[in-house]
């Protein structure tokens, strides 16, 4: 099974919540197969209990599915699907806190799963794919230079050296690099 990547994602999202919305079960489906995985590793994060975690990401799934009329298209249907993964692993949380020995590491998942990381990680799924849209757009050159910047940590003078270009040259590159992620973050914003 194939999953669509992420850029489609955020375009089609609107369109998509809205299909749902009207119970088109081929867009359901499509909806799945983009954030089950997503969402199974999320609620794990939390569980530690990879059987439990697909069975709230299956919940999850048939919730969005059973409260469809509910979806607005013009809201974001990531942030809802993971909202009500973070509900129900967050009532899990408070029945394993008052059904379990070790309450106390329960307590920590379920301060942590309060606050704003639902948002954060959203984001950052969002931020991530990004990234690697943009990284994989570079021309070669710029990208293995951007590449031996950021991720190796040289500095110019070894990337220079390495590559048999100039100071100058490595600096150009590395500044269209730059442009490129700055012009793709600030469409988000």
């Amino acid at each position: 099974m194939t999953v669509p990547d992420t850029q489609f994602f955020s375009k089609a999202a609107p369109e998509l919540a809205r299909r749902i919305r009207q119970g088109d079960h081929a867009s359901y489906k499509l909806l799945y197969r983009m954030e089950y995985l997503n969402l199974v590793h999320f609620v794990h994060s939390y569980l530690h209990d990879p059987e439990k975690a697909k069975d709230i990401s299956q919940e999850t799934m048939m919730a969005l599915w059973e409260n469809r009329s509910l979806i607005n298209p013009e809201k974001n249907l990531r942030a809802l699907v993971f909202t009500i993964a973070r509900n129900k692993t967050l009532n899990e949380l408070r029945h394993r806190k008052l059904f379990s020995p070790s309450a106390e590491e329960y307590g920590r998942a379920l301060e942590l799963l309060e606050d704003n990381s639902v948002e954060e990680y959203i984001n950052g799924l969002d931020l991530s794919a990004l990234m690697e849209k943009v990284w994989a757009s570079l021309p070669e050159k710029v990208g293995r230079t951007f590449t031996q910047s950021r991720e190796e940590g040289l500095k110019n003078r070894e990337i220079a050296r390495v590559q048999g270009i100039s100071e100058k040259a490595v600096e150009y590159r590395i500044g269209i690099a730059l442009r490129r992620f700055k012009l793709a973050f600030s469409k988000l914003i």
